[in-house]
């Protein structure tokens, strides 16, 4: 069953000969949401005006993930565990300093070692390819 409009309804309702123009003492408030108050924070709206006002410095890419293309793929729930762990694990060991290793890290080294090897690559199914590069 299609749902009524509620606006429409209420309109109807406005215009119904048989409604009174002024609402009886024994009809229910309508409750409406508020949206929620502006902030006042006048520290917050400061911050806000410096920000504009200072001259923006030239945007300087790093070598981070912003200079990577976005590229979606699905993994299997035992790819991606154990992708996490190998990254916590070398996290761990790294010490201080250098880039934070993440499973993308782990996966783009994984790519880049099957792009290496990818004249190896035969086969007609994700087993066969990857049997076809076993190093």
């Amino acid at each position: 069953m299609a749902r009524a409009d509620l606006s429409a309804m209420l309109s109807r309702l406005e215009e119904s000969p048989n409604s009174p123009t002024t609402p009886s003492p024994q009809a229910t408030p309508v409750r409406t949401r508020k949206s929620p108050a502006p902030e006042t924070d006048s520290k917050a709206s400061q911050g806000k005006k410096a920000t504009k006002a200072a001259p923006q410095a030239p945007v300087v890419q790093s070598a981070g993930y912003l200079s990577f293309d976005r590229k979606e793929t699905r993994l299997r729930p035992d790819q991606y565990a154990v992708l996490t762990e190998h990254a916590r694990r070398l996290n761990r060991t790294k010490g201080t300093g250098g880039e934070r290793i993440t499973e993308n890290t782990l996966i783009r080294v994984a790519i880049d070692l099957l792009l290496a090897h990818a004249d190896q690559l035969q086969g007609i199914n994700e087993t066969e390819l990857r049997n076809s590069v076993i190093l």
